[in-house]
This record gives structure tokens, C-alpha cells and sequence, in this order.
């Protein structure tokens, strides 16, 4: 490993050189040391991110908490990265030195501020040097790699001096991210024409209030302390509380911005840093919000588990100090780590017992996706219309509203939507922050209209979000590409890659049609009984994930390829059981009562509204009644009083 490198362009190969002997039942250990500021986690992050990567279980810890635990990863092989050693307590150190030396297959990264550190911490440094680990030293970036920082942050080409102003940090990593971020959001900068131009004279304040800190931090003395806060014109930030509570919340923002323009990674460390900040103000209820808004991106970032553990933790202190002013924003955030992951009726469970008045945006686009997937098009449609009256950003409920798009109108109109309405890479990949699985939906309506050009676009972006340790966006990227290329073992991947079960049916229903284009290009009855038993799987796993309207969609595709008596059966309720109906039936019923007709009924059941005229009759001998008016009626009484949701 080189003795210096940078944060920026550390040395990959050597990572990769121990990840191979560990993988040919070796250990190894990695050692970062350098300066405060100088990129060490950074470092560590992409070390686990490299071992996620090659198939490694990995785990990350900070020295300064204090772990009274050995480490124990689930798994092998095994990586582990200990953050700030240079902070750990003589036990702490102990109990590392054995376990890096004790030769376990396994491999150990270490950050340490250079120099610093307990005699303990000293001998365990000492001990991986003995025992043949590799030891770098970071240093500040280089001109050239700052100038790229710089061009990568701002997508654009910086001018002289700009590139000047940003040479003053002496490639201090923290405080350029500090530097960049202030003259981003606070206009100190102008971005035109893929040139970057500075427009104002000065500093940002989140640079000055940072050095401030920094400055406070270090100095021990009361009156060098009072002289900074003096010549600064400020109050002490340790005892400020407002500013104390600001840190986090501002940190959270920042990492929310970073996820849904399309840098995850950072996106995703952010959000850690701010919960640690947070975790530090944990008796102050303002906190509350930004470990919500940290468990918000965990979800989205698949990390279901953390999220869960962070909603836990609010839920108990809300409990235990009886402050339950975050207990709707807990309510939408648990709701939404429920869906994403797939357990949508779990996360319906969550939101149902208010009324719908009181909901937000992302409880009611729950709702809104749970009535698609019901069948309920035009409930489902007033929930996006109440998203929309409750300010809910757009891309929380445009998901749904693309959906609801192609059954209205077809895939004409999804697709149009949503160039108009994400036409820009910065807007689409705010979309796909939010939900990955858009990506193979605009990949397939796309292609449908023959829109080419619009589904490379897609993948493209969606190629470049799935560059991480991020499983939804993977299989989204997969599932996409697959589509795009008409390719049975990419979609075959994407289906082991989606962990719930609607998503996999909705691959395994497009291998399905890929081997229907094969039969009807002729190649024979072996094709056909491969797209039946595709479609089979599929409507097994819609009943699986009780989605009723993409059931009835696949039972229609198999009857009309011949196949009458399917294995599977609708196993989740699909609305309102009105009498002794069948799932077909109750699904009728309901669409009566909202007043289609029965043409447009058939063409969302998909069956013809002859069948449609036939199951009314037996409907109405069922129920005993004359008319579709008196049907309505009955069943909107019964509704009022029995829905365990309103809308």
C-alpha cells in the first residue's frame, strides 16, 4: 500500500489484494492514519463499500462509543472497519490488538489520527505493522484533485477563481465540503453554460460559523474562547441551544439533498453524521425530526433493519418523556419503511385509524398505491388529488400517478407525463431517489410507444444511481436494462435481486412476454408453455402481495393463452366483502358504486362487458336487488359504516 495517499485517490489495489487473501481464508489488516480532516472515514466507507461489493459481510464501528461488546459479524467472509482508534479507551484497544492479531479470517480496517492516542492505542499500531498489515498515511488533496471535487460538486467547469477560492482550504476535505456547499446554496456562484463563475466577494457564513466551531473546539482557554466569540460577533455555540439543535437538522438537509440529486453515497453518510449529531442532543425533543428524516433515507437506501432501529428509538423516547408532537411524522415514516420493503398492507395497517384529513403526503400516497394495486383506480386517484392539495412534494406521489397514467389513458400518456414532468437528469433522478422502481416502468411503457430514445435515457440515469451498495436501485438498474435489451437472464437476475413479492412478479411477467413475442414469432408450442408457466409464477406471486388488479390482469393473460384451471388463488382481501361474492365479483361491485360503466369496468378488470353484464345479473340475484342504482346504494351504506379506511 503507498505510505501517502488521499481521501480522493487512495489505493484501491491494495484493498483489493487483502480482500483476496481473506477470501483464500487469510486475514488481513488495513491501517489509515493522517491528520484531523484529512478524509479517514471517507476512506472507511469505501473500504466496506469495496468489500459489500465482493460478497463480504461488513460492519463499521466508532472507537469513541465505545463498544462494550466484541465485534460479531454475521457471515463469511467478514470485514470490519474501527473508526477513530486514536479515541479508544486502553480496554478498547486491548481487546482489538487481540482480536486483529488473532490471524481469524477476517479482514480489519483501522482509522487513527496520526500520533494521538492512549499507550494501548500506540501498541496496537505497533502490533499491525509486526504482524504484516499495511499502514498509509492521508494527506490533503492535491491541486488537481481539489480542481475535480470542485468540477464532480458543481457539474460544471469552474473559472480561475473559483478554482483560487477553493485552493485556500489546502485540500482539507472537510472543509471543502463546508466551502462548496456554502457557494452552492448561498449564491455564491453561477452556473451557466457548463462553466461555474463566482459572482460574489467573501466566504459563505457555513464557512465562517464552521472555522468558528473548529477554533472553539480546540482552545481550552476561557479567554481565547471569549476572544473568538469577540471577534466573530457570536454567541459560544456550546451554549447556544437553538444553534446546537440547527447542526443536525442542517446536516439532515444537506444529506436529503445529496440522495435525491443522485449522489447516494454521500447522500447516505450525511444522514449518518447527522444522527450521530443528533444522538449527542438526544434528551432535547427538537431531535426528533432528524432521526425521522435519517430513518426516511435508510429506507430508501434499503438499510431496513438501521431504519428500524432508529424508529425505535424515537418511539421509546416519545414514550418515555410523553412528548408525542412527532407521533404523525413517526406514523409516515414507519409507513413508508413498511412499503418499501414490500410489506405494503403492514404499512396500510399503520395509517389506517385517522382520518384521511389529517394524513400527509407520503401516508397518503400509501394509501394511493395500496388502492392500485386494489384495483381501485378512482379511490387511488383521489388520494394522488389529496397529496397534491396537502402540498406533498411531487416526486413522493408520482410513482403512483405514473401508474394510474397508463390503466387511465395508456402508455402514451404515463410516457408523456413524465417527460413533461422530469424531462432534466436532475429532476428524474429526484424521482428515482425516491422510488428505483420507476426506472423498468418508464423502460416498458416506452417501449411500448416505440420511444427508444426516452428508455435509453432511463437506464441511463438509473445506471448511474445503482453504482453503490444500494439493492433497490441494482435491481432496478437490472430490471431496466433487461427490458431495454429484450434479455431473459437480466430480468432473471433482477427477479433474484428484488426482495417482496410484487416486484418479482412484475419481472417474471415480463419474461413471460418476452417468451409470448417469441411464440408468436413461430417458434413453437415449447415457447408457449414457457411463457404459461411464467405467467403462473407471476400471478401466484401477486396473490402473494394481495395486489387484486395485476391478479385479475395475469388470470386474463392466461386464459386467453388457453390456461383455465391456475394453481393460484387471491389470497389477500381485495376491498369489501359484500355478501357471498368472488374476489371478480367484489371487484365489480366496487367499480358499480364509483359509476363506470360497464365498458370501462371490462377494460379494467380485463375481461369484455359482455362477462361484465353476466356477473351483474348474478350479483344482483345474489344480493337481491333490481338495479345497478339500488347495488350502489347498498353497497355504499355497508361501505360507510365497515371500511377501515376513507377516501
Amino acid at each position: 500500500m503507498r505510505a501517502e495517499q488521499t481521501s480522493w485517490n487512495f489505493d484501491r489495489a491494495s484493498v483489493t489484494s487483502a480482500l483476496r487473501a481473506v477470501g483464500a481464508g487469510g486475514s488481513a489488516v488495513l491501517l489509515y492514519e493522517g491528520a484531523p480532516q484529512t478524509g479517514k472515514t471517507w476512506v472507511l466507507d469505501e473500504v466496506l463499500r469495496l468489500a459489500a461489493n465482493a460478497g463480504f459481510a461488513t460492519t463499521g464501528i466508532s472507537a469513541a462509543d465505545e463498544p462494550d461488546a466484541e465485534v460479531v459479524v454475521c457471515g463469511e467472509p467478514a470485514a470490519v472497519a474501527v473508526d477513530d482508534v486514536h479515541r479508544a479507551s486502553p480496554a478498547l484497544a486491548r481487546r482489538l490488538r487481540t482480536a486483529v492479531t488473532g490471524g481469524q479470517p477476517m479482514l480489519w480496517v483501522l482509522s487513527r489520527e496520526s500520533g494521538v492516542g492512549c499507550p494501548d492505542v500506540e501498541r496496537l499500531c505497533r502490533a499491525v505493522r509486526a504482524h504484516g498489515g499495511a499502514r498509509a498515511e492521508l494527506v490533503p488533496w492535491s491541486e488537481d484533485e481539489t480542481a475535480r471535487y470542485l468540477a464532480d460538486r458543481l457539474r460544471a467547469s469552474p473559472d480561475p477563481a473559483l478554482i483560487r477560492l477553493v485552493g485556500t482550504a489546502d485540500g482539507n476535505p472537510a472543509l471543502l465540503d463546508v466551502l462548496v456547499d456554502g457557494l452552492s446554496q448561498e449564491d455564491f456562484v453561477e452556473v451557466k453554460n457548463g462553466r461555474a463563475r463566482l459572482v460574489r466577494p467573501g466566504l459563505p457564513d457555513r464557512v465562517l460559523s464552521s472555522v468558528r466551531e473548529r477554533l472553539l473546539r480546540s482552545s481550552r482557554e476561557q479567554l481565547v474562547r471569549d476572544a473568538i466569540t469577540e471577534l466573530t460577533g457570536g454567541a459560544l455555540p456550546a451554549e447556544d441551544r437553538v444553534r446546537r439543535t440547527r447542526e443536525p437538522q442542517e446536516t439532515v438537509r444537506r444529506a436529503t439533498k445529496a440522495w435525491y440529486s443522485g449522489d447516494l453515497a454521500r447522500g447516505l453518510r450525511i444522514a449518518q453524521r447527522a444522527l450521530s449529531e443528533s444522538r449527542r442532543l438526544a434528551d432535547e425533543d427538537a431531535t426528533a425530526d432528524v432521526e425521522i428524516a435519517v430513518a426516511v433515507l435508510l429506507a430508501d437506501a434499503s438499510r431496513f433493519d438501521r431504519c428500524d432501529e432508529v424508529l425505535a428509538a424515537v418511539q421509546q423516547r416519545m414514550s418515555r418523556t410523553g412528548r408525542t408532537g412527532w407521533e404523525h411524522q413517526w406514523s409516515a415514516a414507519k409507513a413508508h419503511c413498511l412499503m418499501k420493503a414490500g410489506r405494503l398492507s403492514d404499512a396500510v395497517g399503520v395509517v389506517n385509524g385517522r382520518a384521511v384529513t389529517e394524513l400527509s403526503p407520503p401516508e397518503l400516497a400509501v394509501l394511493a398505491l395500496a388502492a392500485l394495486r386494489d384495483g381501485d383506480i378512482a379511490k387511488s386517484a383521489r388520494y394522488v388529488h389529496r397529496c397534491k392539495l396537502a402540498g406533498g412534494r411531487p416526486a413522493e406521489y408520482d410513482w403512483v400517478a405514473l401508474q394510474l397514467a397508463e390503466a387511465q389513458y395508456g402508455p402514451e400518456h404515463a410516457v408523456s407525463l413524465a417527460t413533461e414532468t422530469y424531462g432534466t437528469d436532475l429532476r428524474l433522478r429526484e424521482l428515482l431517489g425516491h422510488e428505483p422502481a420507476v426506472a423498468p416502468f418508464l423502460v416498458r411503457v416506452a417501449l411500448r410507444c416505440g420511444d427508444r430514445s426516452t428508455a435509453r435515457w432511463v437506464c441511463r440515469l438509473i445506471g448511474d444511481l445503482a453504482d453503490g451498495d444500494f439493492p433497490a436501485f441494482r435491481a432496478a438498474e437490472t430490471h431496466a436494462h433487461g427490458l431495454f435489451r429484450q434479455d431473459a437472464d437480466l430480468l432473471s437476475q433482477a427477479r433474484r435481486c428484488y426482495p417482496d413479492s410484487w416486484s418479482r412478479a412484475r419481472v417474471v411477467e415480463d419474461v413471460a412476454d418476452l417468451a409470448c413475442d417469441a411464440a408468436g414469432a413461430g417458434r413453437g408450442p415449447r415457447v408457449r408453455m414457457r411463457t404459461a408457466s411464467a405467467l403462473q409464477e407471476a400471478l401466484s406471486l401477486y396473490s402473494e402481495a394481495a395486489a387484486a388488479r395485476d391478479f385479475a390482469r395475469v388470470r386474463s393473460r392466461l386464459r386467453s393463452v388457453g390456461v383455465y384451471d391456475t394453481y393460484a388463488r387471491f389470497s389477500g382481501r381485495s376491498g369489501a366483502v359484500f355478501g357471498d361474492l368472488t374476489d371478480q365479483q367484489e371487484h365489480i361491485v366496487r367499480l358499480v358504486a364509483d359509476g363506470l360503466t360497464n365498458q370501462q369496468i371490462a377494460d379494467q378488470t380485463f375481461i369484455t362487458s359482455h362477462t361484465v353484464n353476466f356477473h351483474l345479473r348474478r350479483i344482483f340475484r345474489k344480493i337481491g336487488v333490481n338495479s345497478r342504482v339500488e347495488l350502489a346504494a347498498m353497497y355504499k351504506s355497508w361501505a360507510s359504516s365497515s371500511l377501515p379506511r376513507s377516501g
